[in-house]
């Protein structure tokens, strides 16, 4: 293991480390346990002097009085399962810790128009029916219980649905590096009826973690293809055992201290300088309490966007090139734990609210964890978890309210935990889940940046792959570590691509493409005529 003195800053070649890595989120843990693990003794810097983990560190528990005992649960950010095309972050857990996930039971669609609540398992017959993909969401209607959530009118909206499904299949904006700018969900929707849109406006919703007006098209299209379109089984969820950080984030830690690595807490970069050959990266450390540098060959970049742009701008032999990047913006959520002294009627472990909730889903604790399942037995009460991804207006009030709120919405969807609420606990996640924006490489940070030897990862860094948040954090992270391990000859890093879609998707998206090609002419002729007369 490295020593502690090599993190002061003197003049001679051995205080050079072999690579930095700057946050201690998913995919800088994820570069790190890789260049660990290829013989390479990376260290990890994290600006957090507590939790490590990012979006997915601990926290304190969540304790209550009932019964004449003293009831302690650990918290969560949100994060509880993993969906079908996580294929890398399934084989990081494999790899470097011992934990095992358990396959979702099922996913219930709760949808309330006014004080009219409708319930229909859905994940199940999406992922498990006989109609291939992209059309598979037809299934729902030969279970009958659909037809309580759909009137006839809902039928007219069958030529906009296949459109918009079309329209999924045949164009990717990751690869092809589209962004539809001016286009928002809205009209991925046009033609559908209300009650259709609200159902997948709140899928949109939970697959990008964002409320509704903050979604563009592209971003719509990329979440519908990589979760559920191009193939049923993607939306396989499995979910972890207990909350991410007893069960990721401190596995992958001890992964990389046991292989050689370092992972030093409270200390925040803050600018980057070129050093002859290497980087000299000026930190504060909250334990030393002033400023510090660090030399290293290369640097991985792992953090949030807007802490990537303080970064680089500060830095003379950055800030430059850093003007010319476009950073994506952020957002922030709550999740909100609530338990209460009754159980709720058989269903499913989870899954989402839609129509007029104000949570956008929902999971039931006491039938995930074993803590929860303890309070479930020997109180006979229940426990449950749900996200809001709403509006400025809306995450801008009290706890209260949003607790209130969000009582009032579970006993509509489970009657039977009406006045039988006991205790709840809101958690707001601060602005820094990223609002997603197609990266294109005139004004994005991919993997490899324009600055020699320092490299970038996380769920907002462009590279070639169609994965999102979690699963994207970990491949950009695998990549970073790729090319640290490629500058010392070591063995590379194995990437894998999800599933590819089925023959039919495939089919489809090529005669979509055709179409496309053949009026695509056409479009930008008619575009060329518009801004002509509107400078006129």
């Amino acid at each position: 293991m490295l020593n502690d003195a090599l993190f002061l800053d003197n003049d001679t070649p051995d205080d050079v480390f072999p690579v930095v890595i700057i946050g201690g989120g998913l995919a800088g843990l994820t570069a790190a346990v890789y260049i660990a693990d290829g013989g390479i003794p990376p260290l990890l810097i994290d600006a957090d002097s507590l939790w490590t983990g990012g979006r997915l560190n601990g926290g304190e528990p969540d304790t209550f009085d009932h019964m004449g005992k003293i009831w302690s649960f650990r918290p969560d950010h949100g994060v509880h399962a993993l969906w079908g095309g996580y294929v890398n972050m399934r084989a990081t857990i494999e790899k470097f810790t011992s934990t095992k996930l358990r396959l979702s039971t099922g996913e219930e669609w709760i949808n309330r128009w006014r004080r009219d609540v409708r319930v229909l398992e859905a994940g199940n017959a999406v992922r498990y029916g006989w109609l291939p993909a992209p059309f598979h969401y037809l299934q729902l209607l030969l279970n009958p219980n659909i037809w309580t959530t759909i009137t006839p009118l809902d039928f007219l909206s069958l030529p906009g649905f296949l459109f918009s499904i079309l329209w999924t299949v045949g164009l990717d904006p990751i690869r092809e590096e589209v962004r539809l700018e001016g286009l928002t969900s809205d009209d991925y929707f046009r033609g559908w009826t209300p009650n259709l849109k609200a159902t997948f406006k709140g899928l949109g919703q939970n697959l990008l973690a964002a409320p509704y007006e903050s979604i563009s098209l592209t971003g719509l299209i990329a979440a519908l293809r990589f979760y559920t379109v191009l193939r049923r089984d993607s939306w396989v969820m499995e979910y972890f055992p207990g909350n991410t950080h007893d069960h990721l984030i401190t596995p992958l830690c001890e992964a990389i201290e046991s292989r050689g690595g370092q992972i030093k807490r409270g200390v925040t970069a803050q600018k980057l300088e070129r050093d002859n050959d290497f980087w000299r990266v000026t930190v504060e450390d909250s334990k030393q309490r002033g400023l510090r540098t660090i030399r290293a060959k290369h640097v991985i970049i792992a953090t949030n966007g807007a802490s990537a742009k303080r970064l680089f701008e500060a830095g003379e032999d950055t800030c430059e090139i850093s003007e010319k990047i476009i950073y994506p913006s952020a957002i922030r959520n709550v999740v909100i734990r609530m338990w209460f002294s009754a159980s709720p009627r058989d269903g499913t472990d989870g899954g989402m609210f839609t129509g007029d909730f104000v949570p956008d889903n929902f999971f039931w604790l006491h039938r995930l964890y074993d803590e929860f399942k303890v309070w479930h037995e020997d109180t006979g009460g229940s426990a449950i978890e749900v996200h809001i991804y709403g509006s400025e207006k809306m995450l801008d009030q009290p706890d209260r309210n949003l607790l209130i709120l969000a009582i009032d919405e579970i006993q509509r969807a489970f009657p039977r935990v009406n006045g039988t609420f006991l205790y709840g606990a809101v958690r707001r996640n601060s602005r820094n889940h990223t609002v997603f924006r197609v990266p294109k490489r005139e004004d994005s940070l991919f993997v490899d940046t324009p600055f020699d030897d320092i490299f970038a990862c996380g769920d907002w860094i462009g590279y070639q792959t169609s994965a999102l948040w979690m699963e994207r954090a970990t491949v950009t992270g695998m990549a970073a570590a790729e090319r640290v391990l490629y500058a010392y000859n070591r063995p590379q890093v194995k990437i894998q691509h999800p599933p590819p879609p089925g023959v039919f998707v495939q089919s489809l998206a090529w005669f979509v493409w055709v179409i496309r090609m053949l009026f695509s002419p056409v479009v930008k002729g008619l575009r060329r005529v518009r801004q002509t007369t509107i400078r006129a």
